[in-house]
């Protein structure tokens, strides 16, 4: 009676031995077909017993021996997606969880968003696997846990593919965006990467029938030397690349350079020539706030390259006191690690130059104790209330400049920034006539510690300072001229009740539909739907007063709001406002998205395997705000 439980138990384990398992797909490339082991990479049957699967793999793909386990795993994978149409053959391996796929593109866009290389996925997976025994040690399937994490396919090139399938679904929602949308704008900036190649950034702003919405349509490469006509050739192309009809735009923001706004073959007139109507031209608003500062404070420039010179002294040697600790803190936050440079760009210096002043005396007691160098501008009085003025004036533009930046303002937005700091302009040139210096704080200590009140010695530098804060008043008025001639036209954003339509300025808008505005404006203001915009107005001034978190965004959220409860029989209206809406007021997409794109390079430089569509997909990644549609993707690459 034993015999027969022996031969049993013998052709119990016979069977298991010749069992195909799983895990050999992943591990030496076969799967199964008809009770055996099918090699992926030859088309040679085997036993299915691990002995000889493992004997088979490695005399005839010795080679794969030679890469390491995470690559032996891509191959074979790849090897697998180019066959697996073949009938009957990989049912089976087909069966395995898609849930790896859609983590593993979800770790690639985590990587691309935080701008890291491409290799953090190994990282990541071998974090993973070090905490996961702890992490779920109280689990009853710690166990496949782990496994499925240890199959997490996160290899670099797994990453990069994920990358890029991922930018192309993102490029595909953004192009449906844009056929259906009414119109949009488009923002053009330069710059030359760290590469030292010339790159143009298309960034268009429009409504997709929820929000408005900034997006990177291209980040084109281009040579160092570009005219408008190259720039203009570049732009249609792209657009009609991407099947998006480029004669839905706007208006159009640039830089300001001549070869973008120049009269005479400027890509803006030539862009209109090739669209066949207007588009508003703008420049960048910031731009145009940093050359008034510069055109108006020329006189003080000998006031920046000194403190740029002692800055810079010391910041190249170690200091314990704690008043040049945070000097040294917010050049480095500012500067990140480089020199101070005495450029344009003065206005960045703001916090720098307040801290400067702040330990102004102990910066004098150190040079001239330490006798490194000469400076005796810093005991020099008009050096010094120069310094002062400089200081003051450099807080208030700052304060104008940090709220021009950031996404998500509409352009009555920023006009109205720029309109109070124009009233304020007046408020401190007064300041400076009466001298009550309420507004120049520094200025006017330091008056009162070298003068003991009387400032009649001071009279010459109060008429520099006059002079300073006129040019300055003038370049505004001359630099923003554009807005202010559409002031009236902006106020059918909120206004539409009282706004007056023959102040408006409408010579840009007149190929959009909007032929029957002046008979729906006057109905418009007779009706009932006018409360909508006082109530808005009213909501408006509540989060102003709250100063909630982004109120501008969430200002803008609020006019799309009640815009979109307006009826269609008051369409030229809603055009007009929604066109308006989508103008862009600075090139601050620009410039936020070339630092991304500085900061992937040099995170990935040093592999020297970033390829140019690659890199410009990390940096779309990072700085789109469409969400790539995993799952479908997930379904598609298992296809």
């Amino acid at each position: 009676m034993a015999e027969p439980q022996i031969k049993k138990s013998r052709l119990s384990d016979h069977g298991s031995g010749r069992s195909f398992q799983e895990v050999w797909t992943e591990k030496y490339g076969v799967v199964e077909s008809n009770g055996k082991a099918l090699c992926l990479l030859c088309h040679v049957t085997v036993v299915s017993r691990t002995w000889n699967v493992k004997r088979h793999f490695e005399t005839n793909h010795r080679w794969l021996l030679e890469k390491n386990e995470e690559e032996r795993k891509e191959y074979i994978f790849h090897q697998l997606q180019e066959k697996k149409h073949e009938p009957n053959i990989f049912l089976k391996f087909l069966k395995v969880p898609t849930n790896l796929t859609s983590a593993s593109f979800c770790i690639a866009h985590s990587i691309a968003q935080h701008g890291k290389a491409l290799n953090e996925g190994e990282f990541i997976k071998e974090t993973l696997l070090k905490c996961a025994p702890l992490l779920f040690q109280d689990m009853i399937n710690k166990d496949a846990i782990i496994q499925r994490i240890s199959d997490l396919p996160v290899s670099r090139n797994t990453i990069k593919d994920n990358m890029m399938t991922m930018i192309f679904d993102v490029q595909q929602q953004l192009i449906g965006d844009l056929n259906q949308c009414q119109f949009f704008s488009i923002c053009l900036d330069e710059t030359a990467d760290i590469t030292s190649s010339a790159r143009l950034a298309v960034i268009t702003r429009f409504y997709n029938g929820q929000t408005m919405r900034e997006e990177l349509v291209k980040l084109e490469k281009m040579p160092i030397s570009t005219s408008g006509y190259e720039i203009c050739n570049v732009v249609i192309k792209i657009f009609n690349d991407l099947g998006i009809d480029i004669s839905k735009v706007v208006s159009v923001l640039t830089n300001g350079a001549p070869n973008m706004a120049g009269n005479n073959g400027g890509f803006v007139k030539l862009f209109m020539e090739s669209i066949g109507h207007p588009v508003v031209p703008f420049h960048c608003n910031i731009h145009q706030e940093v050359l008034c500062a510069n055109l108006g404070v020329n006189e003080l420039q000998d006031v920046l390259t000194t403190v740029t010179k002692i800055v810079n002294l010391i910041a190249s040697r170690p200091f314990q006191k704690q008043e040049f600790v945070v000097l040294l803190q917010e050049v480095e936050l500012t500067y990140s690690g480089r020199l101070m440079h005495n450029n344009l760009r003065w206005l960045s210096r703001g916090k720098v130059l307040e801290i400067f002043v702040h330990c102004y005396e102990e910066i004098k007691s150190f040079i001239e104790n330490k006798n490194i160098e000469q400076f005796p501008q810093l005991s020099d009085v008009e050096w010094a209330s120069n310094l002062m003025f400089f200081t003051d004036l450099s807080v208030h533009m700052n304060e104008l400049n940090l709220k021009l930046q950031g996404f998500g303002k509409s352009i009555d937005i920023t006009l109205g920034y720029v309109k109070a700091f124009e009233t304020k302009l007046q408020i401190f040139k007064r300041d400076v006539e009466t001298k009550t210096y309420k507004y120049f704080p520094r200025l006017k200590k330091y008056f009162d510690e070298v003068n003991s009140g009387g400032q009649n010695e001071m009279e010459p530098l109060l008429v520099k300072y006059l002079h300073i804060l006129n040019s300055i008043i003038d370049q505004f008025g001359e630099r923003f001229n554009k807005f202010r001639s559409l002031e009236q036209t902006f106020k059918i954003i909120k206004y539409p009740d009282v706004v007056v339509y023959t102040a408006m300025d409408l010579d840009d808008f007149q190929w959009l539909p909007i032929e029957e505005l002046e008979l729906q404006l006057a109905e418009f203001q007779s009706s009932n739907w006018t409360t909508v915009f006082v109530d808005l107005r009213s909501q408006l001034e509540d989060l102003e007063r709250n100063c909630q978190l982004n109120e501008e965004s969430y200002s803008e959220q609020e006019i799309l709001n009640a815009w979109s409860r307006i009826p269609d029989s008051f369409s030229a209206l809603k055009v007009l406002a929604m066109a308006l809406l989508t103008i862009f007021h600075s090139t601050y997409s620009c410039e936020t998205l070339f630092s991304a794109l500085n900061n992937i390079r040099v995170d990935n430089r040093s592999r020297n395997l970033l390829t140019e569509d690659l890199s410009d997909a990390c940096m779309g990644l990072r700085c789109t705000k469409y969400i790539p549609s995993i799952s479908e993707l997930t379904i598609k690459s298992q296809e």
